[in-house]
């Protein structure tokens, strides 16, 4: 549940972008953006976004920060990060696929297509409570 305080999980995805992606991977927009915004509390819940985020930057192999701003942090994972949600969000393969687009396209619209990875790493933006 959200705090009165807390911005919400899908603030930084913009409902073009999320409608633009559901269309092209051929997932409802409202199913779309459910399973973001379940996405989104499973990070918030199980340790927390900032938490989440200084963990990987100490542990993963290179930085994952692509950007910080106020409101989301944009990264990009190894694919065993993205493969460790699918595996608590237990979505269907379709599902799964365009969250991970909306992922991509949301960093790519927000920072720019050349701010997206393109040495194996993921985009994934985790918008800040």
């Amino acid at each position: 549940m959200m705090t009165r305080d807390e911005r919400d999980p899908l603030a930084v995805f913009d409902d073009d972008v999320v409608s633009r992606t559901a269309e092209e991977a051929g997932v409802g927009a409202d199913r779309l953006r459910s399973v973001a915004r379940s996405h989104q509390r499973t990070v918030r819940d199980l340790p927390g976004v900032e938490d989440i985020v200084y963990e990987w930057r100490r542990s993963l192999p290179g930085n994952p920060l692509v950007e910080r701003r106020t409101e989301a942090y944009y990264l990009a994972v190894d694919a065993t990060v993205w493969g460790e949600y699918g595996e608590a969000l237990s979505l269907p393969l379709d599902e799964f696929d365009a969250l991970r687009a909306l992922h991509e396209n949301q960093l790519a619209a927000t920072l720019g297509s050349e701010a997206v990875p393109d040495d194996g790493r993921l985009p994934l933006v985790l918008t800040r409570p």
